[in-house]
């Protein structure tokens, strides 16, 4: 990409949209706070935003003051390579923060934490002291900022309040109620929205083409695909990458259906295969994605109870939500798509605080509504 790429090529999707433009002035104003919080849905977008905001600062190749990084420089792919899109940055003066992330105590194992301890951000709180190694500036990504425990969110709260020079802190966050408000109002906060329609498309259009990547021919498959997408460029991204997500949609709605028709026993059966007996950060990941896939088939099967069907998300599924549909009641159907929300809810929330995620799943599963023909 020539340095003279256009400003969608550098700032990606959300370069048309009020937080991207405001973004981009800051940059050229040389004005960038050196704590930005980066809110927004999961799948919005965030972490490509922040890895990007990291290259215009690091970029040998273009002035950051004239539309951002190239994307092409030595730099630029170190932080970000087409070629393996899900690698960390491989940069010195850049690192991601995850739960899980090196800490300062040589003794410590966070294989299984859900958190970000105290000791990781002892480890932050050094490093930001120390000269860039090879850059002009350091930048410290946390995602998710949500995942700061308490102490280490009081300790990070010290270098929010006293950032050392030529360092940069982006937090990430889809809850950005759980964060303290004395973090937020140290930070300056761009909010991501999910895209409208148009503007998702002529991305995706793009995107898709750069990538070698083809998108479904068929009229419903692509509606579909959209529908699922609900705006969030970084979902499509993602997804795209890993196959087809109609396809995964149909296998997670197959399982969503034949467990509703299983027994007790099987469904504790199958909980366990889902989670396993410890939860990990990536089956959690995983549970969340089965939850959300399971929101939009139970909600499916209500819209079509409710005569609403120009909203059902499945649209290659029509036939089946229209049969399944008249197994139940309706008023159990909502009920039940209440007790996903707050499981999820209570997972997203639990995760710092020690929930057993297995047993949640148990109690969803447990209160999967019965068919009227068999109540």
């Amino acid at each position: 990409m020539p340095v003279t790429a256009s400003i969608n090529d550098r700032w990606g999707p959300h370069a048309d949209s009020l937080p991207g433009r405001t973004l981009v002035a800051m940059l050229e104003a040389q004005r960038l706070p050196h704590a930005l919080l980066i809110a927004g849905p999961i799948g919005v977008g965030k972490r490509d935003l922040a890895v990007r905001i990291a290259q215009s600062l690091l970029c040998e190749s273009a002035d950051p003051r004239d539309g951002g990084p190239c994307r092409e420089c030595r730099d630029c792919r170190r932080l970000h390579d087409p070629l393996q899109p899900k690698l960390d940055p491989q940069h010195t003066d850049v690192e991601i923060i995850t739960p899980g992330s090196l800490c300062a105590e040589s003794d410590h194992d966070h294989s299984n934490t859900h958190t970000i301890g105290i000791c990781i951000i002892r480890r932050i709180e050094h490093v930001a002291t120390l000269a860039p190694f090879e850059a002009d500036q350091r930048v410290i990504i946390i995602n998710p900022a949500e995942a700061l425990s308490p102490d280490a969110a009081d300790a990070f709260l010290k270098t929010l309040e006293e950032p050392p020079e030529r360092v940069y802190f982006i937090l990430l966050t889809s809850q950005e109620e759980q964060l303290s408000e004395t973090i937020r109002s140290r930070c300056r906060i761009i909010t991501l929205a999910p895209l409208p329609s148009a503007q998702l498309n002529r991305w995706l259009e793009h995107w898709s083409a750069a990538e070698g990547l083809t998108l479904p021919d068929d009229p419903e498959r692509r509606s579909e695909l959209e529908r699922l997408a609900r705006g969030r460029p970084g979902w499509l991204q993602s997804n795209l990458r890993d196959g087809d997500p109609v396809a995964l949609r149909a296998a997670q709605i197959d399982d969503a259906v034949r467990i509703a028709d299983a027994s007790r026993a099987e469904r504790l059966n199958w909980s366990e295969q889902v989670v396993g007996r410890f939860s990990t950060s990536q089956t959690l990941a995983n549970l969340e994605l089965m939850l959300e896939a399971w929101t939009d088939w139970w909600r499916d099967l209500w819209l079509q109870q409710t005569n609403q069907q120009a909203a059902v998300v499945h649209v290659t599924q029509l036939e089946r939500i229209e049969r399944l549909a008249d197994l139940y009641d309706q008023e159990q159907v909502s009920q039940f798509l209440e007790k996903i929300q707050r499981t999820r809810a209570l997972i997203e929330r639990g995760v710092t605080h020690g929930l057993n995620a297995r047993l949640a799943l148990d109690v969803l599963l447990l209160n999967i509504p019965v068919p009227l023909e068999r109540s």
